[in-house]
């Protein structure tokens, strides 16, 4: 073998090294990336690269098939005590699985597949259910009425004055009807532990009170 066949063999193999170190240190630092970070980058294309966006969506929902089975196709669920998650904000839902991932929120079945995610699937999650649209339901006009003015009086300063939410704090328009009763009975008792603003304006509801909210509520968008 020449001397320059030789050189040319060892400059390539150098530049594949090169090139492969390249590789490596973009993985890592995808995989190191927090999962905000991920959502924000992700939240990004639908502007910036619209076909990118598009390809995202699909491993999002291919992500999704195993949580439809609770939460549904169209991210309205399928059991009255599991909560709608079409239209609720990515920020919120990641800040959620996060919780449920690292412990903060305990549940025997999203705790598991929480943690067992990785960073850049919690994101597409997230906004897997944050672009469905949101699901309302006919309710009683009196019974919605009364239930705005409760919510008006209570809950509108953290919630927003359309029950939409914000990053902090959770989307409440549209909502799982039984899932709003089940949740307001919850705090009312106490279940959000001690020093809980939640807690604290459930217990000044009553019953009717309640299902003038979850009317209210589970019939906005």
């Amino acid at each position: 073998m020449s001397w320059g066949c030789a050189k040319r063999r060892s400059l390539a193999g150098v530049l594949l090294g090169a090139w492969l170190c390249i590789v490596s240190s973009l993985v890592a630092a995808a995989e190191g990336s927090d999962s905000r970070t991920l959502l924000r980058e992700l939240l990004a294309l639908r502007e910036s690269d619209p076909d990118a966006w598009t390809e995202q969506l699909q491993q999002a929902s291919e992500r999704a098939s195993f949580c439809a089975r609770c939460h549904g196709n169209d991210g309205v669920s399928v059991q009255p005590l599991v909560p709608n998650l079409a239209g609720q904000n990515a920020y919120y839902l990641l800040e959620q699985i996060e919780r449920f991932a690292d412990g903060r929120r305990k549940d025997f079945i999203m705790s598991p597949l929480a943690a067992q995610a990785k960073p850049a699937e919690r994101a597409l999650l997230a906004v897997h259910y944050a672009i469905m649209s949101p699901h309302a339901v006919v309710a009683d006009p009196a019974l919605a009425a009364a239930g705005r003015r409760r919510y008006e009086q209570s809950c509108i300063t953290c919630h927003g004055i359309d029950a939409k939410g914000t990053e902090v704090y959770s989307r409440l328009a549209g909502q799982q009807a039984g899932y709003l009763k089940h949740r307001l009975l919850s705090l009312r008792a106490g279940g959000a532990g001690p020093g809980s603003v939640m807690s604290e304006i459930a217990r000044t509801l009553g019953d009717e009170e309640i299902e003038a909210l979850v009317a209210y509520l589970s019939s906005q968008r």
